[in-house]
């Protein structure tokens, strides 16, 4: 598949994405105070996608870096950090049924969120992030990746860590529930 096409993919999953945690948001607030988890549907499968969800993000990172020879800038560096484990936190604590795991992966995604929206912030207005990067490498103000106007690698990295965390929060509701 062509670089274009692939770009396409990863802009439209972050879109899709965001239209989750959106859905997952509103069922959450609208359903609360009632005796039944309102993410009952999802019970047993929210960590399950959590870590889909990371892996697809790590491994959409890998082709950027690897196949498309895209050079990460400081800050892509960053978000991975917080990215990669969660590629393999999250499906081990579903496949053993961890709920502790939860607070670890929360707080990477937290902060990799952090990142990532002041990533994305320093794109918009570049003058707010002079001197966040060095000299050696990429920008971390330049989009190498535009879709739809405002889709940069720091907007998808940012919608997957929300989906993260609102998965997260969607298993504890769940949780809560069975208490």
């Amino acid at each position: 598949m062509s670089f274009s096409t692939m770009a396409n993919f990863f802009a439209l999953a972050a879109l899709a994405a965001n239209l989750a945690t959106i859905v997952l948001l509103v069922v959450g607030f609208i359903g609360r105070g009632k005796d039944e988890s309102p993410f009952e549907f999802l019970r047993g499968s929210t960590m399950w996608l959590a870590g889909a969800v990371a892996v697809v993000a790590t491994l959409g990172s890998l082709y950027l870096s690897e196949i498309a020879h895209l050079e990460p800038c400081r800050f892509c560096w960053i978000q991975r950090i917080f990215m990669y484990p969660l590629a393999i936190i999250l499906p081990m604590a579903a496949f053993r049924r961890d709920a502790k795991a939860r607070l670890y992966a929360a707080t990477l995604a937290t902060i990799g969120a952090g990142f990532a929206a002041y990533h994305r912030l320093i794109q918009e207005f570049p003058d707010l992030g002079s001197g966040s990067c060095g000299v050696s490498g990429p920008s971390c103000t330049a989009a190498l990746i535009l879709k739809f106007e405002f889709v940069t690698i720091p907007y998808m990295s940012l919608s997957a860590f929300l989906l993260i965390l609102t998965l997260l929060w969607a298993d504890k509701v769940n949780d809560r529930s069975t208490n």
